[in-house]
């Protein structure tokens, strides 16, 4: 009986810590984690200055007006990248064709910054179909913000010893204060188109009632 009465309450226990440790159960890694405390709580960005595919410098604070959808990349990556810059350009695709498209900018950063010099990124940039206005190819040239810039944002990138690395990889929406506020999985497109319409219809919407 005693034995019996154990068992229970470790496992009470061990359901109590589960709970609280996965967030109501829903976050089973730290990655599911990581995207549901940015939901609760959205992340202000450091600003850093960037440089695109033209050879042209800007700042987050130039994005003021739009939200941004970004992911990090880098050219010469051979797996996870095109996948990525694939299914970006997919939701590129569809949100061109939404009436508030103009409410919503798309970014590429390369956390190669040594190897992807603007010409890099002007290739890179045609063969996906990067305009350098609507979606811009950009590197962030000084090493220090790039690496406090991928350390708030959650990127984790690790040379693989051959002259590539390893790197996680998902998008990451942006709003009009610079605020990290979605972390989107980069292998659903449609999800994010989804959520991407829905967002900008509401802030519209919302426009619309104020006047």
């Amino acid at each position: 009986m005693r034995n019996t009465i154990a068992i229970v309450l470790t496992l009470v226990f061990g359901f109590g810590l589960l709970w609280h440790g996965t967030d109501g159960f829903r976050a089973f890694t730290s990655e599911t984690a990581r995207r549901l405390a940015i939901l609760q709580e959205p992340k202000l960005l450091p600003a850093v200055q960037l440089e695109d595919q033209n050879g042209h410098t800007f700042s987050w604070q130039d994005q003021r007006g739009q939200w941004v959808l970004a992911t990090f990349i880098y050219t010469r990556c051979s797996d996870v990248c095109p996948v990525v810059e694939m299914n970006l350009r997919r939701i590129y695709d569809a949100i061109r064709q939404s009436p508030h498209s103009h409410r919503l900018s798309f970014l590429s950063i390369s956390f190669d910054s040594q190897n992807d010099t603007p010409e890099m990124l002007m290739h890179h940039a045609h063969h996906y179909g990067a305009d350098g206005v609507t979606w811009r190819m950009a590197r962030v040239p000084n090493e220090r913000e790039l690496q406090r810039l991928l350390n708030m944002m959650g990127v984790i990138v690790i040379p693989d010893g051959k002259g590539g690395y390893e790197h996680n990889a998902a998008f990451y929406l942006l709003d009009k204060k610079r605020r990290l506020v979605r972390i989107f999985d980069y292998n659903n497109p449609q999800a994010v188109i989804a959520e991407l319409n829905h967002l900008l219809a509401k802030e519209a919407s919302s426009k619309v009632v104020k006047k």
